[in-house]
């Protein structure tokens, strides 16, 4: 076989590697491929592209030769015709369609590459979304504290006590802003009550108990009541534990009392 006739055949190893050929000359090229190491290399070549463009799965990538080999071959057809160099099925200069095939692959290669980059960039960006809302709890109980504090230390306010005999001993503060008829209770050592009762803070003013807000503590024992509103005249503040909602009139026994201490 001349060198020409080896060209020729040499061409058709890119219809051949993808089923294009006819009977006679698949047959035809078989025998060549036999005695060919370069046609059986390129054979490989072309049905691993091919295979690439037909999966297109992520993380699918050409041998790391491939391209080395790809631009080898391409260099060598320079010198060749492009009408000696057609694929007699397909009609499209070689060299063209092994640039295309390689092109496809490396578009698949940057493809899988901007997947795994967009869930880098995905993960950071939840990963930030959690630290700008951990901050924003941060800020929001600084904020209460500090209001908290500016109540506790506001001209003509005073401390009053709530307490029991019970052992660990809950105590409650009461923090009474006389200007504005209006109290923070602070509670600790409060353990909550059980589902459908509550805490319920009572004044008491001329001996009679005048209903207020009701609050349940946290597991740890605290409880926070702001801008509490008070009756004038108040003299005591109590404690009674009483249905969800709360009563009218205390239905159980008081548990924290204390008096309300008014500036002399």
């Amino acid at each position: 076989m001349n060198e020409r006739d080896q060209a020729s055949m040499q061409d058709l190893a890119a219809a051949y590697a993808l089923g294009a050929l006819s009977p006679e000359e698949t047959r035809a090229f078989e025998a060549y491929l036999a005695g060919s190491p370069e046609a059986q290399r390129e054979v490989a070549e072309f049905r691993e592209v091919s295979a690439l463009l037909a999966e297109g799965a992520p993380g699918a990538a050409p041998d790391p030769g491939l391209r080395d080999r790809v631009l080898q071959r391409i260099g060598r057809s320079k010198g060749v015709p492009l009408a000696q160099r057609r694929s007699p099925t397909f009609g499209v200069p070689l060299p063209i369609w092994v640039a295309l095939a390689a092109s496809v692959a490396l578009a698949i290669g940057l493809g899988t590459m901007l997947v795994k980059t967009r869930r880098e960039l995905a993960t950071r960006l939840a990963a930030i979304d959690s630290v700008r809302a951990t901050l924003a709890q941060v800020e929001t109980r600084l904020t209460e504290r500090e209001q908290t504090l500016n109540a506790i230390m506001e001209p003509g306010v005073t401390l009053s006590l709530l307490s029991t005999t019970n052992a660990p001993q809950p105590r409650i503060q009461l923090f009474w802003n006389q200007e504005k008829h209006q109290a923070l209770v602070h509670a600790f050592r409060l353990s909550p009550v059980d589902s459908g009762l509550v805490y319920q803070l009572w004044f008491i003013k001329d001996g009679k108990p005048i209903p207020s807000v009701t609050f349940n503590s946290e597991p740890t024992g605290h409880a926070l009541l702001r801008d509490v509103a008070m009756p004038e005249g108040s003299s005591h503040a109590a404690v009674t534990i009483e249905p969800s909602g709360g009563s009218l009139q205390p239905t159980s026994p008081v548990i924290m009392i204390g008096e309300l201490k008014a500036n002399s």
